[in-house]
């Protein structure tokens, strides 16, 4: 029954992204981004637990052949997830920080040198909300991965009851979608190298949130022109939002 329940789960929730996120009009900062790498694979998305409705849509409606490998908790929540990303065509791999965790970076870090693109929430499964977790500094460390920031906002939406307050997106309003510049982090850092890539990232994903919320309020159009680079240098003085003043 459960099983029964996953799939049908799946194939309505299908009906209703397409149905609901194609109502809307999308505008996007740094597709160049997403163009450039995104066929390419070995990338890692990585975005907010809070940001999964939308970012679904978007990856699948843009037609990339490259498939994502998504993580997805083991639980028997989990299991609508995993169902899901096969009604899509993608890969889920199951695992989370407290149950398979080891197997899982594995089986991402496979996923990535045959190819293909990882999806990472990092404050996921459970949260803290908004909170980079090492992980996937590690798997990136792991994999050479590239790592790709990405947030979105939404001028119609509904913040559900749940702990990450999941943004579902409504139909008729507008959408901006925002990538930053990839970065990769070298293999052999210190663990205080890794807790810089964290906090930065942490920040990059910050700001990301904010400019898509300042662009829907100045009426977006689309854009290429912001800029937020990670390097493996000293963190710049510049703070995150004066990074998003400079689109």
């Amino acid at each position: 029954m459960h099983k029964f329940l996953t799939e049908l789960f799946a194939h309505l929730f299908v009906v209703f992204l397409r149905l609901v996120c194609g109502l809307n009009r999308t505008t996007v900062t740094r597709q160049d981004v997403f163009d450039t790498y995104a066929e390419q694979g070995n990338n890692i998305f990585v975005f907010w637990h809070s940001r999964l409705f939308y970012l679904v849509h978007y990856y699948i409606r843009s037609g990339v052949k490259c498939r994502i490998s998504a993580l997805v908790s083991m639980s028997k929540d989990g299991d609508y997830g995993a169902a899901l990303a096969r009604k899509l065509h993608q890969d889920a791999v199951r695992g989370s920080t407290s149950r398979g965790a080891q197997k899982a970076i594995r089986e991402l870090a496979a996923k990535a040198s045959n190819g293909n693109n990882l999806a990472i929430t990092p404050d996921g499964p459970r949260g803290p909300v908004s909170t980079v977790s090492e992980g996937v500094i590690r798997l990136a460390q792991l994999t050479g991965a590239r790592i790709i920031p990405v947030s979105y906002a939404a001028t119609r939406k509904k913040l559900l009851k749940s702990w990450d307050r999941l943004i579902v997106v409504k139909p008729f309003g507008r959408v901006h979608v925002a990538f930053a510049e990839p970065f990769q982090v070298p293999r052999n850092i210190t663990a205080q190298e890794r807790r810089r890539y964290v906090e930065r990232l942490q920040q990059t994903l910050l700001s990301l949130d904010q400019l898509c919320e300042e662009r829907l309020r100045q009426g977006a159009t689309p854009d290429a022109g912001w800029v937020c680079e990670m390097s493996e240098s000293k963190p710049s003085a510049v703070s995150p939002r004066q990074r998003a003043e400079t689109y």
